[in-house]
């Protein structure tokens, strides 16, 4: 089973490049898999690009076109480009522990059809405490994506998540939200169709170079999509022909 390693990229290129040789290539060539690394720049600036281009990366790693920003957008474009038959998406600065796979991922591959990390869950370990702030708007999203959406999952906003291929391309299609709320249209979807997602504990460590703590747009704009994801909930359904499509099962 091949997996689709997708990293959403914007402006943290030297910090990219150095994780991928140094950590992520390493570790899942020792997991004894077929994989690929999917670069995903999504309003990379002309001089990212070019130090991406030039970086000499191995043959099982690939940078795609610049897309237009968002973390969303470069999401859905790694998962519409993807090979394999599963896709596992995390953040460039590696904030979720690489054996997060290992431990929780790999068991459930061919079992679930998503299966997210969760700094929230039991097992879970904080590497580096964040900010107050931070943890403060971490709890109200908690709250009020609770509230609005009736997930039963307690960090929607994790970084770190894999997907059956065939379920992530439908939701690539759906998709309208291309910021930070998209974790949340996501795993919205994936019950509005019932399809299974796991919920497991890793490793996280704050990443003290985040640029969304410097803007209270970034968290204006997450709840106004919570707004929009909500007013969308008709077209999140499939028919039962698209589940079973999704599914890999045959039509009734």
């Amino acid at each position: 089973m091949k997996l689709s390693i997708l990293f959403p990229e914007k402006n943290q290129g030297e910090k990219m490049i150095r994780h991928i040789f140094d950590e992520v290539v390493p570790y899942f060539d020792q997991q004894g898999i077929e994989y690929e690394v999917v670069i995903c720049p999504n309003g990379c600036s002309e001089e990212e690009m070019a130090l991406l281009s030039n970086a000499s990366f191995p043959s099982q790693v690939r940078v795609l076109e610049n897309a237009t920003p968002g973390k969303g957008n470069g999401v859905r474009q790694g998962i519409l480009a993807a090979k394999g038959e599963y896709v596992l998406f995390m953040d460039a600065d590696l904030s979720t522990g690489l054996d997060v796979y290992e431990k929780e991922v790999a068991p459930r591959m061919g079992k679930d059809d998503a299966i997210i990390a969760s700094r929230d869950v039991k097992g879970s370990v904080y590497g580096l405490k964040q900010p107050f702030m931070r943890r403060a708007t971490h709890f109200g999203s908690r709250v009020i994506i609770a509230m609005m959406f009736h997930l039963k999952i307690k960090d929607t906003q994790c970084g770190y998540k894999a997907f059956k291929t065939s379920v992530a391309r439908f939701i690539a299609e759906k998709q309208i939200v291309d910021g930070f709320a998209f974790d949340v249209e996501y795993l919205y979807f994936l019950r509005r169709n019932g399809f299974s997602i796991a919920e497991v504990p890793c490793v996280w460590t704050d990443d003290p170079d985040s640029t969304i703590r410097k803007s209270m747009k970034v968290y204006k704009d997450f709840y106004k999509d919570l707004r929009r994801i909500k007013k969308n909930k008709k077209n999140y359904l499939l028919t039962s022909e698209e589940r079973a499509l999704a599914k890999g099962e045959e039509a009734c």
